[in-house]
This record gives structure tokens, sequence and C-alpha cells, in this order.
């Protein structure tokens, strides 16, 4: 397949084009494309995608999508093309598991079938904002959590009482991100559980200062190069993209998701930038590991519990669409309008636990859509999720049988006020004891009666 240094030439001797033009190219093109493979929402109040011709034709798009358009870079303005054999040998050569890890903390990561009976992966924290001061308590406790595969880091704004600003502070910050992902996973007992960089920002510096065997990311460790929304890319993550191919890192594409709203419209147009997103970052970064499905851009700011049916059916046509053609291995998108320590955040999660388990999506991080300090996650919710998911999967539920269950716990919290959650996680979980605060857990145990009445049995 084409080599990440002829996507370095690319980024150079690309068309040339200005950002707005390649924006507006985008909609135009989204709109064809649905009209020409007849990519529509049934407008049914479905919650999956039934249609299998409907996946392979939103796949066809993708392709179609990338061949004629591209990778916008923006750090040089130019366009990065691939002919049509080229995409289709990329896709051909993806793993479909990848072993990260080492000893006995070693997990290997699969693709996951649609409707399949294999229980699910799990990455349950971080990608979220959490003090120094909360850091490696934080990371013991998902680190404890028996089915966690790996663990992303985290962002934070201030490192040993110094605002994080310009690259020796941002390059610092790097490598003690890292360090207190080691210390966590080493004080939960799990000291070769693997680790995800999440990046303090995009400079290549930045990226690749955490690059350490003994005391940062080692060649089993991960870190995040994620495409850009709109298809973008930038040369300092393919920078890093190169010496990270070299030294044995994988790759986590964070950004292989699409917005209701945005550039590519509906449901239907976002579907296809998601596809097209999953398989341009194993093209230009070799990331093999992808965070991708539709999410609804007025997530954060609803004050009412709002769930769009056309949102779930975009995250079903994607991970169909990929699944049944393609070796990708997919996390689910995780987007709650509600705060931990509350019964519509758990509500939430475990309809997107459903949602993935019946998709073929491992699990991903777990938190606020608007992610606040110190107060956007806890274990509990990981630990739901992957509890409904489980039972999912265990009672053979479909696609069909799906739609009915989603609907009825939609229809449990659709249009109730947003409940923020709590001001602090310190305030609804014990991170000593590793278990929720009395009031939660009973918030908890309500939850699940929840989803035992509405068919999941929990």
């Amino acid at each position: 397949m084409i080599s990440l240094l002829e996507v370095a030439e690319r980024i150079h001797k690309g068309p040339k084009m200005e950002e707005k033009d390649w924006d507006l190219g985008i909609f135009k093109k989204m709109g064809e494309l649905t009209k020409k493979y007849g990519i529509a929402y049934p407008k049914d109040g479905s919650y999956f995608n039934l249609d299998d011709e409907m996946a392979e034709a939103a796949f066809r798009a993708a392709v179609e999508f990338l061949v004629d358009r591209g990778v916008y870079c923006l750090s040089t303005r130019r366009v990065v093309k691939f002919d049509k054999k080229e995409v289709l040998e990329a896709i051909a050569e993806a793993p479909n598991a990848i072993t990260v890890g080492e000893g006995m903390d070693a997990r290997v990561i699969k693709q996951k079938r649609v409707e399949g009976e294999e229980m699910l992966g799990q990455c349950p924290g971080h990608h979220a904002p959490f003090t120094e001061q909360m850091a490696p308590l934080v990371v013991k406790n998902f680190a404890q959590i028996a089915s966690t595969d790996y663990l992303e880091g985290f962002n934070f704004t201030v490192v040993d009482g110094r605002d994080i600003f310009g690259i020796p502070l941002e390059a610092y910050a790097a490598r003690r991100e890292v360090a207190w992902l080691r210390e966590g996973v080493r004080k939960a007992g799990r000291p070769g559980l693997a680790v995800a960089y999440y990046p303090i920002n995009t400079k290549a510096s930045t990226l690749i200062a955490p690059m350490d065997p003994d005391y940062g990311l080692r060649r089993t460790d991960g870190v995040l190069l994620s495409i850009l929304p709109d298809t973008k890319m930038e040369q300092d993550m393919l920078t890093a993209a190169i010496v990270y191919d070299e030294y044995g890192c994988f790759k986590v594409n964070g950004g292989a998701n699409s917005p209701i709203g945005g550039f590519c419209g509906g449901a239907e147009g976002a579907a296809i930038e998601a596809i097209a997103k999953t398989i341009a970052g194993w093209i230009v970064y070799r990331d093999t590991i992808f965070n991708t499905g539709v999410w609804d851009i007025n997530v954060t700011t609803k004050k009412k519990i709002d769930i769009l049916p056309q949102q779930k059916w975009g995250c079903s046509l994607v991970l169909q669409g990929l699944n049944n053609h393609t070796n990708f291995i997919s996390n689910g998108v995780t987007h709650a309008q509600s705060g931990p320590g509350t019964e519509t955040h758990l509500i939430e999660m475990g309809i997107i636990a459903v949602n993935d388990a019946i998709n073929g999506a491992n699990l991903y991080i777990v938190r606020q859509a608007r992610a606040r300090m110190d107060a956007s996650q806890t274990p509990l919710e990981a630990e739901f999720m992957m509890e409904v998911a489980n039972a999912t999967v265990r009672a053979r539920i479909g696609r069909k049988e799906g739609n009915r269950v989603l609907k009825k716990l939609i229809e449990t919290i659709q249009g109730r006020d947003v409940e923020p959650g709590c001001d602090h996680v310190n305030d609804c979980y014990d991170w000593v004891h590793h278990q929720p605060y009395k009031e939660y857990a009973e918030i908890y145990e309500n939850v699940k009666q929840v989803f035992r009445n509405c068919g999941i049995p929990v």
C-alpha cells in the first residue's frame, strides 16, 4: 500500500486549495453522493439500519469520496489525492486484530461482527480533563476495571504549578501525562497494561516527546493521531506517525466520526464521511483503532434530553459499512448530554452500549460530551456499559429487537431536563475504595432495573 513517505511528499505536491473552498466542496459532494447511492434515513423512527444494501452503498460512497476529493492538509493547504487502486489496496491490508500492552497485561483488540456473539473490548477512560492532583488515583481506578484493554490519557492546563504554554512546557507536560498513566496502572497491579497518549497539542515536538521505553510510551503503547473534522490532516501528525510507525506504537484515530449538522449535512452525509475518515486514518497515519460513528453537533447545548433516531441509525450505518467490507477495528461514539452521578447519564451510557454491542463496535471512553475538569467521568459508568453490552450479546439481541429495546429505553429519558451531574467526581465516587458513594450506588441499582424492564437482562 502507499507508504507514509509517499503521503509526506503528496502534502507538498498535491493541488493547492483554500480551506473554505475545501469545506464548501465537501457539502456539495456529500449532496451528490447521497443522491447517487440512494442513502436516506427511512424516517420510520429506526435506531438501527436494517438494509444491508444501504450499508454497502454507504461504503462505496465513502470510497468514491476519498478517490474524488482526497484528504486536505491544513499545514500546506494542499489536497492529498489517491486513486481507487491505492484506496482499495490499503483497505485490504488493514489488520483485524492488534496486540497492545505487554506480559500478563497484554490484550488482543479485535474487530467485532455486526450482531456477533463475541464480548466487546473496552477503553474506559479518559479523554477528559483532570488535574495533576487527581491523575494517578483516577488512572489506578480505571485500570482496576477488569475489562480494560488499554487506557487513554487526559488533558490538563497546569503542570507543577505552571501554566502549560510554549514548546518546552508542552513537551514536559506530555512526558508527565504518560508518567502519571504508567504510575496509575502500576498501582493497580497491571504494569504491562497499554496506555495511549492523548496529545497536549498537535506539534510534532509535543507528540514525540513522551516516547521513552523506560518512563514514557513503550513500543506496546499507543498515541492518538486523529483525522480532523471535515477530512483534514496535519503535517505534524504525519511526522509523528512516521516516527511512531518505526518505533512500534499502535495508533488511534480519535476523529473518525462526523457530526450531523456540519458541512456533510444530515446523518447520511455524516455517515459517508465517518467511513471515509476511518479509511483515511489508516492511509495517512497508519491508525489501527478508530473511534467512529455519527453524533449530534448540538449535543453540548441542548437543555432537554434529545436523542435523535437518525443519529443512532447513522452510527449503525457506519459500523455496518465498515465491519462488512473492511478489517478495521471500531470503537463506538460516546456522547452524553448529562453528567456523571445522575440517572440520565447512566441511561444514556447504557443506550450507547446496546448500540455498540449490536453494531459490532468495541466500547470507548465514557464521559459527558462537554467535558469538565475533574467532573466528566467515573469508573462506574464504564463498568455499567460493559454490563449492558455483555447482557445484550448474551441475550442475542439483534437489530430488529434492538429497535424495540432502544425505543423503550429512550422513552424513559427523552425530553427530561439535562442533569449537569456532580461538580467534582469526588462528590459521587470513592476513589480510595473503587466504588460509588451510597446515593450514586442506589441510582445505579435503579437504572439496572430500568434496563431489565426494557428487555436487557443486566
